[in-house]
């Protein structure tokens, strides 16, 4: 097939795609009709100002803000066996679903659940409320059950191997990246079986790693979703603080608990940045200039299979694209400040100023899916088995898809998503800007250091905006 040269001669006939794909068409058609060059041109200049404006605030404004804080009360601290134990069942029933019920994936509740609720709905959830998963997930009921099995039961207080030093979050990094592929290239991540089957050897793994490591290790640096949300949790303004047996809430500026974090190893920067460039794959990996640039005609997709080989290349691509320009850009903040703290230091410092970005780019991505799939999810939980239930009342609900096909819910969905990447990086600038404050004794060698970070994040909200306005197919 020759490639074409461009993509405008496209768009017309694109307006024209029929069936599942009218929905994503008609959001994209409509978008493409607002001023989006504005939108783009705005919002670097946001970002832009935002650092000039840190630059020129003097420290003990900043101080101020960084000791904002107001305890809101405290209570005894509570065994979250119980929710973890719910947590579980709730798993398993979703497995039965995955094999028993509907095989369509907008009927049967284990996809729904799974990639709308849990992925989606609850990654924003820990970006308000906090750390949720702490306390929800299922490993902690897992592990107590099988440590009170008789061969097992001296492994609860010591397991039988010390988590390597060196290994870090490595195993993380390698799960998550098998994740990411798994839902953005493998040609079937929402199939109900095939999705029980990956949960189970997820259950699996991560089984393993606590029973041969202990629980709270490998939670740490093993469990990768423990290890997502926490980073996700960071954004909250609530926080918790142990008072011997009691546990105090607190509130902060959002974003704040940042600065707590500290300098993470080499493989936390990784993580990070994997966690980034994967969901930018995932809206870069459907538009007219990837299937183009792979030989692809856009009005002719020929579905993730016929891609499987190219996407896993470009997955990997801008994973380790991203991690170069990061760590370039770290570098030339360090000659520009001419900083004598180690190279090393200031990677794993500065990185926590990109879990916003990551968070904005979450957000914005599935915000349209959010908002159309969880009207399928509430109709399948009535009715999960496909036995013809209805027991909670909502079998034979409409859903409403209008919701990304009308102009106008489609304008508004479009500018929460846009101020959902420039507030990212906006608070991504901010916060390398306290970090710089703490890592450089001159104020000036901060400011430096921050200027390559700051294009670098220009350049990303720029990039985000136009995935979000770009014609995009898939």
């Amino acid at each position: 097939m020759q490639r074409s040269g461009g993509i405008l001669p496209w768009l017309g006939l694109w307006l024209l795609l029929p069936t599942s794909a009218f929905a994503h068409a008609t959001e994209r058609g409509v978008i493409l009709l607002l001023p989006t060059d504005l939108y783009i041109g705005g919002g670097a200049v946001v970002v832009a100002l935002t650092f000039v404006l840190m630059a020129a605030v003097p420290a003990t404004g900043l101080n101020a803000l960084e000791r904002a804080r107001c305890k809101l009360g405290s209570a005894p601290a509570w065994n979250p066996l119980m929710p973890s134990a719910a947590t579980l069942v709730i798993v398993l029933a979703l497995i039965a679903t995955g094999y028993l019920g509907n095989r369509d994936p907008l009927s049967n509740p284990l996809p729904l659940m799974l990639w709308t609720i849990w992925w989606v709905a609850l990654t924003f959830l820990h970006a308000i409320f906090g750390n949720l998963w702490a306390f929800l997930h299922p490993w902690r009921a897992l592990h107590y059950l099988l440590t009170a099995l008789t061969p097992l039961d001296r492994w609860r207080q010591i397991p039988p191997m010390s988590y390597p030093e060196a290994a870090g979050y490595w195993p993380a990094i390698v799960l998550f990246l098998a994740f990411a592929w798994f839902e953005l290239v493998y040609p079937a991540p929402q199939d109900p079986a095939l999705l029980a089957h990956a949960v189970i050897v997820y259950f699996l793994i991560t089984v393993t790693g606590t029973l041969l490591f202990g629980l709270e290790t490998w939670l740490r640096y093993g469990e990768i979703f423990s290890i997502f949300f926490r980073i996700v949790s960071w954004l909250s303004p609530f926080g918790l603080d142990e008072e011997g047996r009691r546990r105090a809430t607190f509130i902060t500026i959002p974003g704040m608990r940042l600065l707590d974090v500290g300098v993470l190893p080499l493989s936390g920067m990784v993580f990070i940045l994997l966690a980034l460039s994967s969901v930018s794959f995932d809206g870069f990996s459907r538009t007219f200039l990837w299937l183009d640039f792979v030989g692809v005609n856009p009005l002719e997709y020929p579905g993730r299979t016929a891609l499987i080989g190219i996407n896993s290349l470009g997955l990997a691509a801008v994973f380790g694209a991203l991690v170069s320009v990061y760590c370039l850009a770290v570098t030339l903040g360090h000659l520009l400040a001419k900083s004598d703290v180690p190279i090393g230091t200031q990677l794993g410092c500065f990185v926590v100023a990109i879990a916003p970005i990551a968070f904005g780019y979450h957000f914005a991505h599935y915000l349209p899916e959010l908002l159309l799939d969880s009207q399928f999810t509430l109709r399948a939980l009535s009715d999960p088995f496909a036995l013809g239930w209805n027991l909670i009342g909502t079998r034979d609900m409409h859903v409403h898809a209008s919701i990304v096909t009308n102009r106008t819910s489609i304008e508004l969905i479009w500018n929460f998503q846009v101020v959902g990447i420039v507030a990212a990086h906006v608070v991504a600038v901010a916060i390398a800007h306290f970090l710089a404050i703490r890592l450089y004794a001159r104020p000036r060698s901060a400011v430096l250091s921050q200027i390559p970070m700051t294009v670098l994040m220009i350049a990303y909200t720029m990039f985000g905006l136009w995935l979000l306005s770009t014609p995009a197919a898939g």
